[in-house]
């Protein structure tokens, strides 16, 4: 749908301004209230369907906007798998838990965001894996759960910072995070040999960007500022503290190891205590003073310098085009950036300077946002789109199940990512034969399941919403109608209308007959399959 043709009242009968009849493709109201579903969670359920009708777009939004206003503890179908997920034992739940939040959560919004954060601040599992490699002759299970406990606790970290902090929060959540501190190598950063790694990807993929102005004497201060962190096993009582001592190391991977938690450390003799320059000569420079004569206050020179890359206007204009990009349009013009950055910058924050829920909210006020012409101007990565497909026609998952089968063939698999670049935003990035092909014998398959693990209940969303499944040509063309308002708002053509039609008329051999219920499910899973429902 068009500027053009919500201005011709697309969807009602009629013609439009040329004169012609008026192409039948959804009504403008149900095309963008699945458009803005898509983009502000995983697209259309029958909750959110309601939901939506009640509050209009305004009013969804900012119930979305407050994720706990939104009661969860009634969401029987959320918390049923929630129950054998929370906390994930391996990297395989939490990848579970992952989908089954997007599937059934109420609060769509929250994990929009979070997997947002998670993708932008990418860490590997395989990474962590290695790091308790200690644990696998006597405690292998051991290894699985804090393995996977790292992830799990940087995603909560982004979970609650995403509409409750600012962008120096979430960018110090995940700088110092055990996950991040291992995945790229600040542990091995140590004053007598410098690692570049993580203040290369800080600055090129996490703030500024790559054409943010900074130099590669910045890259080297900034490696040198994060000399001396490293990840270990800590008292329960001193875990928040990178000062407090260690469990003795020899100790890991024993029966007499201590209890106790794996957090951040400073190792105060491995830290460069020299004074550090950011942004030389410009007027952003940040003097970081030498710390020789009290060297444990060298564990203040990364706040130090966080304040100054965050401070740096080249990071509001990348942060506010990774948004944008998400959420919105995968060009965005400079003048959406421009109201996005002088929201960041807005005194009247409740949280500061890049107060992240208000950032998000004008992200998701720009015109274009909300413009019939944004309708389809993205498409759907594999992710969002098991995702949305499962919601739309009452999918059933463990998200353990559609995870092995589905995503990893489609090679999304958050918190396995091994490149810091973490996965495209750009949803023609994933649009290859093999992925499209996989994307359509995914609704297929779900489609023709109806078990607890993996399936769907397509005749009952139908009977539940008025739609009779006994075969009659009135009947075949509602169950299209349905479906097609389900799963793209309508916005279908003629042709794929007929088109659909015909298949459900049909068996496999091309001869018509009377359908029934399997075939209802496989035409259901064959409209899965359509353009539209790949575009958002």
């Amino acid at each position: 749908m068009t500027a053009e043709s919500a201005a011709n009242g697309e969807g009602t009968a009629g013609f439009d301004s040329s004169g012609g009849p008026r192409v039948l493709r959804g009504s403008c109201d149900t095309v963008m209230r699945n458009h803005a579903l898509d983009r502000l969670g995983y697209g259309w359920n029958e909750e959110t369907r309601d939901r939506f009708g009640i509050l209009g777009l305004g009013g969804y939004l900012n119930e979305q906007l407050n994720p706990a206003s939104i009661d969860e503890s009634t969401n029987t179908d959320l918390n049923a798998r929630l129950a054998t997920l929370v906390p994930p034992d391996t990297i395989q739940e939490l990848q579970a838990l992952d989908l089954v939040n997007a599937v059934y959560a109420r609060r769509q919004l929250e994990q929009q965001a979070t997997l947002f954060w998670d993708n932008h601040f990418n860490t590997n599992y395989q990474e962590s894996f290695d790091f308790f490699s200690f644990y696998q002759t006597m405690f292998p299970t051991t290894r699985l759960y804090e393995s996977a406990k790292f992830h799990y606790d940087l995603q909560n970290a982004f979970r609650n910072l995403a509409f409750n902090g600012t962008f120096r929060d979430i960018v110090e959540a995940s700088s110092l995070s055990p996950a991040m501190i291992v995945f790229l190598d600040t542990d091995s950063n140590v004053k007598s040999a410098p690692n570049e790694n993580f203040a290369r990807e800080l600055m090129e993929l996490h703030t500024m960007g790559v054409d943010g102005g900074y130099t590669q004497q910045d890259v080297v201060a900034l490696a040198r500022v994060f000399t001396g962190w490293n990840v270990c096993k800590k008292a329960d009582a001193d875990a928040n503290d990178p000062l407090a001592a260690c469990i003795p190391q020899n100790t890991y991977g024993t029966s007499s190891e201590p209890p106790g938690q794996w957090v951040r450390n400073f190792r105060i003799n491995q830290h460069d205590t020299g004074q550090k320059v950011l942004f030389a000569g410009t007027a952003y420079q940040k003097i970081i003073p030498d710390t020789s004569a009290n060297p444990a206050n060298g564990v203040n020179d990364a706040d130090l310098a966080l304040d100054a890359i965050v401070a740096h206007p080249s990071t509001a204009k990348f942060i506010a085009r990774e948004l944008l990009q998400r959420f919105v349009d995968e060009s965005p013009a400079q003048t959406m950036i421009d109201a996005v950055v002088a929201a960041w910058k807005s005194p009247a924050n409740p949280r500061g300077i890049g107060d992240l829920r208000e950032v998000l909210l004008a992200v998701l006020q720009v015109a274009e946002f909300s413009s019939p012409d944004a309708v389809g101007n993205k498409l759907k990565t594999p992710f969002e789109h098991v995702a949305s497909a499962l919601r739309a026609v009452r999918g059933k998952t463990d998200g353990l199940t559609v995870t092995r089968l589905y995503l990893s063939p489609m090679q999304e698999m958050f918190h396995m990512n091994p490149v810091p670049t973490g996965y495209s935003e750009l949803g023609g990035d994933w649009l290859d034969t093999n992925n499209l092909l996989a994307r359509q014998n995914f609704g297929l398959d779900m489609t023709a399941r109806t078990g607890s693990s993996f399936g769907a209940d397509v005749i009952g969303l139908l009977n539940a919403n008025g739609i009779s499944t006994a075969p009659s040509p009135n009947n075949a063309a509602a169950i299209v109608d349905f479906l097609a308002d389900a799963l793209f708002g309508g916005r279908l053509s003629p042709e794929e209308r007929q088109a659909a039609v015909v298949y459900l008329n049909t068996d496999d051999n091309g001869v018509t007959g009377p359908y029934n219920d399997a075939r209802i499910r496989e035409t259901a899973g064959f409209m899965l399959g359509f353009p539209e429902f790949t575009e958002q």
